[in-house]
């Protein structure tokens, strides 16, 4: 199974760190009360003043196999949603693939609110590549899960 704990232990830290840079105050994961409703939710990086809300991800552009990454684009739309009902003074979406950040942003083009913005943070070299296998891998279990077209063929 691909080890996706190591984006939560390695990549967002890295995030929060950048996001600290940019911002001067230190950014933690914390759980906010949503409005509206009596739910909480986990956003991966909060000011210490919890005037800045994010969420991370860390999604690739397009599949393997070159196509449009729904389920991706599906995980940021569900973290917009979040993002959208909780009360802060500025809210980012914080993507550390520069391809996903800009498809994302012309997916996005005068769709969001003037409240949340995309953020892209680009990441080490090390952490790049660190991602890049923990989503080779995570792709490949999807791939070994799918029949092959010759099995498809096979029950016609």
């Amino acid at each position: 199974m691909a080890n996706t704990h190591l984006l939560k232990t390695r990549v967002e830290p890295f995030v929060r760190d950048w996001l600290s840079g940019q911002y001067r105050q230190k950014f933690t994961s914390v759980f906010l009360p949503l409005t509206g409703c009596s739910g909480v939710h986990e956003f991966d990086a909060v000011s210490a003043d919890k005037r800045i809300v994010c969420g991370i991800k860390s999604s690739s552009g397009v599949t393997s196999g070159g196509k449009n990454p729904s389920g991706k684009i599906s995980g940021a739309y569900e973290e917009l949603y979040f993002l959208a009902s909780v009360d802060a003074d500025q809210r980012f979406l914080v993507l550390t693939d520069e391809e996903f950040y800009r498809l994302l942003s012309e997916k996005m083009r005068e769709k969001l609110t003037r409240q949340i913005k995309l953020l892209y943070c680009p990441l080490t070299e090390e952490l790049a590549q660190l991602v890049k296998k923990i989503r080779s891998h995570a792709s490949g279990e999807i791939d070994r899960g799918k029949p092959s077209a010759r099995a498809k063929d096979a029950g016609r």
